[in-house]
Formats: C-alpha cells, sequence, structure tokens
C-alpha cells in the first residue's frame, strides 16, 4: 500500500464518510490541489496528502501557504500531511489525525499541577510527542496528572523588544505538547498562567505551524494574531526522508560539497544527488500581552 492509500485509510478509520479527490481534480470547493486530498465535512478539515515526489520547479515557494489561506477563508482548515512525516512520525500523525476527527482521552488540566521539568525529561516527551520534536529553551514545564507527565511547555529566555517605542521583555513559547492521543483541556492556559506569575515576562509570542493549525487555540488564551511568516525551505532525500535546513545539511554533504572542483552551486549539488527542496506553509505568528 503507497502512502496516499495508508494517510487515506487512517483519516477514513475515524471518519467513514469522508470523500477523497484525486490530485489535480474538482473537488467541492473547486480549489484545484497538486496532491491526493480527503475531505472531512463534519469537521471543514481537508487533508492533503503530499508525497515527496509529488514536488517540482512547477510549484512556487509559497504555493501551500496561499493555499492555506484560500481554504481558510472558506471556513476550512487545509492540513498538509507530508510523506516524510507519515514515514519517521507516524505515530504522532496518526495522532494528531484521531484527535482532529474528535477522536481522543480528556484530561482537564485543573486535575493536574504544573512543575518545572529537566531538559532530559522534556526531551524524551518531545521526541516521542511532537511533530517536530525537541528544541532548545531556558524554560521548561511538564502538567502533572496523577504523578505523570500528560502535557509540556518550554520557553525561551527573556529579549529586549521595542514595542510602540517601549521596550518590553519578551519571552517565546517554542514548544507546547500534549500527550499522544489525549487532550488535556486548559493545559496550555495552566501552564502559561504559571509561567506568568513566576517569570513575569511583559508579552509572549509563539507560533503556530500552518500546515497543520489554524491558531485557535492561542486565540482563545487571547493571542493575537500579528504576522504570517513565509514558507521555510527544506532539503529531503527520498531514500532518507529526514528534513534538513539549508544551515544545518550534514557535514559528510558540506564535506562533499567542498572536495569539487568546480563553480557547482550546492542547490545544483544536491539536485544531483538525489536531494529534493520541499517547503512547508509558513506560520502564523501570535502574541500575548501580559500587562494591563
Amino acid at each position: 500500500m503507497n502512502f496516499e492509500d495508508e494517510v487515506s485509510d487512517c483519516i477514513l478509520q475515524y471518519n467513514p464518510d469522508a470523500k477523497i479527490y484525486a490530485a489535480n481534480k474538482k473537488n467541492e470547493t473547486n480549489i484545484f490541489l497538486c496532491g491526493k486530498s480527503v475531505f472531512v465535512r463534519a469537521n471543514n478539515i481537508l487533508f492533503h496528502l503530499l508525497s515527496i515526489d509529488l514536488i517540482n520547479s512547477n510549484l512556487s515557494l509559497t504555493y501551500f501557504q496561499e493555499k492555506s489561506l484560500e481554504f481558510a477563508a472558506k471556513g476550512i482548515q487545509l492540513v498538509h500531511v507530508w510523506q516524510d512525516y507519515w514515514i519517521t512520525k507516524q505515530t504522532q500523525v496518526r495522532s494528531r489525525i484521531a484527535a482532529m476527527s474528535g477522536v481522543f482521552s480528556r484530561i482537564h488540566a485543573r486535575q493536574a499541577c504544573v512543575k518545572r521539568i529537566t531538559r532530559n525529561i522534556v526531551f524524551d516527551f518531545l521526541q516521542k510527542n511532537h511533530l517536530q520534536g525537541f528544541v532548545n529553551a531556558r524554560y521548561h514545564y511538564g502538567l502533572f496528572y496523577n504523578e505523570d507527565i500528560v502535557a509540556t511547555a518550554s520557553f525561551s529566555a527573556a529579549r529586549k523588544i521595542t514595542r510602540n517605542g517601549k521596550f518590553a521583555k519578551s519571552h517565546e513559547l517554542v514548544r507546547y505538547s500534549n500527550l499522544l492521543n489525549y487532550r488535556v483541556t486548559g493545559g496550555l492556559g495552566k501552564i502559561i498562567t504559571h509561567f506568568i506569575k513566576e517569570v513575569k515576562p511583559d508579552d509572549i509570542m509563539t507560533y503556530a505551524d500552518l500546515d497543520w493549525a489554524t491558531g485557535a487555540g492561542y486565540r482563545a488564551l487571547n493571542f493575537e494574531l500579528t504576522d504570517i511568516t513565509p514558507p521555510q525551505t527544506f532539503t529531503i532525500h527520498p531514500n532518507e526522508m529526514i528534513r534538513y535546513y539549508p544551515h544545518r545539511l550534514p557535514q559528510n554533504l558540506i564535506e562533499e560539497f567542498n572536495k569539487q572542483k568546480n563553480e557547482k552551486s550546492i542547490e545544483n549539488f544536491l539536485k544531483e544527488n538525489g536531494y529534493v527542496k520541499v517547503y512547508n506553509s509558513g506560520n502564523l505568528k501570535f502574541l500575548l500581552s501580559t500587562k494591563n
């Protein structure tokens, strides 16, 4: 079974009435998509299935962002499900599809408590439960229910930012994650409230991945949308399915490129070695002022 069929079956498992559309074919919205898609009418979610070999030079850098915003204007959330994530993070992708289909176990944050946790603890939690895994941060918090961690949040160190002509002590919420197959109602809000009391930031900014999210959870916590960032580019080899940022290419690949005796660009070098450039939808940037 190929990638598209596997994901389609996963979605249909939770949404038997979902409709499947072939790539570049007319669907209910009359907006054509380059990949196969599955529409869940009950939740107004359209899953866009993207094989790595589907990407070509005919698509603009902003293609996926433009499609996400175009569907959002129609009240439909477009979710881009990439083949590399399905292969390398399938457990997490399945959990998110289930949650978006309303299939999850619920825990109420009022029954849990917030504690500072170590880097090692949050590293293990994020690697198992978050699509993008761990990222460095200054402050790490866990939400504990019956002594088990059910959610974590990580915040950056303070940065001095000028807002409206005044300096502000700003922190970034760099990661938040629930335990797989769970939804912790009020979890993020409880951790943020604890962080504000403990660290006393002037504001908190964060990003929502437009490939997967609309930022509704942040809006519910009084975050304001301030920007939409440009798409990020990655390099992937179809045999590895590992995303590399342009400035974080594997050392062995950089060494091979530096051994060249011609003036071939890094882009051409990667292409000739089977690597494909892909790009996401960018991020929604949100800001929460903590000052009355």
